[in-house]
């Protein structure tokens, strides 16, 4: 073999090597995740990247409920979401969620654009038995005004 061979060789092995690497890393980003953040990880997201769905906790005993039904929409719709526990042993009780970046209140999913608010839906709001029906069509809808324009 040639040098010149050799070192055609090479490079179309580390083409094929990245090609498969990326493949898998990309296969592996599921849809339908809820991210769980910390107070900080969430302020550097929103200062950073600042677009998405955020799901904002304020009260322990509903947070479980409300994380299934959030992950459900998210799945059902193929997006991601992040989600601040105002309970986190990292969330400083004298701060405001405003604090870490979000602007929503407690116990709402929240659609984000760079860090803006656009739209948020109260969880708490709904009986459990509307409340997928709603939270559902709130992230259609986000996903088509915003996300797939």
């Amino acid at each position: 073999m040639t040098r010149k061979s050799k070192i055609i060789a090479v490079i179309v092995a580390l083409v094929a090597i990245l090609g498969i690497g990326s493949t898998l890393v990309f296969s592996n980003s599921k849809k339908g995740e809820l991210e769980e953040l910390s107070p900080q990880e969430m302020k550097k997201f929103m200062s950073q990247d600042g677009t998405g769905f955020v799901m904002y906790s304020f009260r322990k005993e509903d947070r479980v409920d409300y994380m299934n039904q959030v992950q459900r929409a998210l799945k059902n719709n193929d997006v991601n979401g992040k989600e601040l526990d105002s309970n986190h042993p990292n969330y400083d009780g004298k701060k405001s969620q405003s604090d870490y970046g979000l602007k929503q209140t407690g116990e709402t999913l929240a659609y984000y654009e760079k860090g803006k608010l656009k739209k948020q839906i109260a969880l708490d709001k709904y009986k459990p038995s509307e409340l997928e029906k709603e939270l559902d069509v709130f992230v259609r809808n986000m996903k088509e005004m915003y996300i797939d324009k």
